[in-house]
This record gives structure tokens, sequence and C-alpha cells, in this order.
């Protein structure tokens, strides 16, 4: 599936309300972030999301990290802090023209369009840690499934991919139900969020099963998957975590 409607969705808000795409809380659309407290939230999650891998018993080097879905570079600038280089990789040019006005890390953050439905963009086996939240979901499910599955070629033996989705109903590649999945998601949720004002931004999700496929047949290891981002309420959004195989 194209991945053009999403570029032309975050083009606009890079150009519009960078820090509102990247964080929608609603008090702060049109432009209302406080930009100190936009990037201390980043700093925040950075040191839950290290915290957690480490409750986990996991042990990485702190050499390279990947922000997929980096947006302006909110967590590449937190990651920037416990990493020796990071790359923040977004598929919109507005966004990293952003990011890189926001770096104060200079050529230890590298930011990175890429347009294409994998990460040819970057090495691979050159990552001890890759990250993303809050991105898969608003990918089409095919190509969020090929990114997925680049996590782990562009992981080094024993890195760390923490990232989030959605899960969801499993539906037969091809089937009626799949196709009315895509339509329902693609044009009919769109079409239903400009009507009421909102941002036309996509919602999509992967089955757990097949994210833990993915994973396995990548060359991953799964180690965890939690309700995301509050373990205590039961809602199908998961924070995975996996290794790559030594």
């Amino acid at each position: 599936m194209s991945l053009a409607y999403v570029k032309k969705t975050y083009e606009k808000f890079g150009r519009e309300d960078p820090l509102y795409a990247v964080l929608s809380r609603k008090e702060c659309r049109h432009n209302r972030w406080d930009t100190d407290e936009f990037f201390a939230t980043g700093r925040a999650e950075v040191r839950d999301v290290l915290d957690y891998t480490a409750r986990l018993g996991l042990r990485m080097d702190f050499s390279r990290a990947l922000d997929f879905g980096c947006g302006v570079g909110r967590l590449s600038q937190a990651l920037a802090e416990h990493f020796q280089n990071v790359v923040g990789v977004d598929i919109a040019e507005s966004m990293v023209a952003k990011a890189r006005d926001f770096n104060r890390h200079g050529p230890r953050v590298r930011y990175v369009v890429n347009s294409s439905d994998d990460l040819a963009c970057v090495e691979g086996g050159a990552f001890d840690f890759v990250y993303s939240v809050i991105t898969l979901q608003h990918i089409p499910p095919e190509a969020s499934a090929r990114y997925i599955a680049e996590f782990f070629r562009v992981l080094r033996a024993g890195g760390v991919a923490v990232f989030q989705i959605p899960s969801g109903r499993r539906y037969r590649p091809g089937s009626l139900s799949e196709m009315a999945y895509h339509v329902r998601r693609l044009y009919l949720r769109r079409l239903w969020k400009i009507v009421r004002g909102r941002p036309p931004v996509e919602i999509h999700y992967i089955a757990r099963e097949d994210v833990e496929r993915i994973v396995e047949s990548s060359g991953g290891r799964l180690i965890d998957a939690t309700c995301w981002p509050d373990p205590a309420k039961f809602k199908p959004n998961f924070r995975y975590c996996a290794v790559k195989k030594v």
C-alpha cells in the first residue's frame, strides 16, 4: 500500500503544527506547546523505557540508537543523553527540517528522511537500540509489518527493539474482511475526521499474534508485550520488547 497519504498528512503537519502532530494534546493544538515542556516529555519517556529494559534484565551497549518516526526529534534528543550517536528517521521532510532546527547535540544526532517502506536509508547491523512509539499506528499495516522486520535487520546481534502498535482482529490476507478493514480505516475514518474538523490521521493495528510472528521470522526473540501506556488497564495497545538473536 502507498505511503503517499501518510507523507502528505505529516508534511502538512510539519509546516503548520509540528509539535502537536507528534504529541497530540488537545490544549496544545495550534502551536500552543511550550517547547521546553515538550522536550521534557521525551526525556521522561526515554528514562522510562530504559528503566523498562533494565527491569527485563536486558543489557545493551549505548553506542547507537535509532528513533523510528522521529518527528521533530522529541525522543531523538532525549536518546542522545544516553547514547553516543542517534539517528532519527521520519517520512516528512518538513518534520525533519524542524528536528534539525531543534537539535542540541550537533553531529551526534543525524536526521534522515525516508519515504520507502524499508529502512535502506540506514545501514544494517549497526544499532544497539531501536525505539518507536505512536508511529506504526499511523501507517498502513502492510508497511508497518515491513518496518518491524527491518528493525531486526538494522540491529546488532543482541540489540534491543522496543516499539508500540495497537492490536486487533486478524484478517486473512486478500479476504473481503481485510478489504472492508482498509475501506473503513483508509477512507471512511479519514472522511469522518475531516467532517468533524479533526486532523485526518490514520489509525491502524496489527494483531498481536502477527507481530509475534514477524519478530520471530525476522531473527528476533520476543521478551515482553505489555499493554501500554497503563498495564493496569486492558487496552489492545501493546508495547513490545524484543532482542535480535545472537
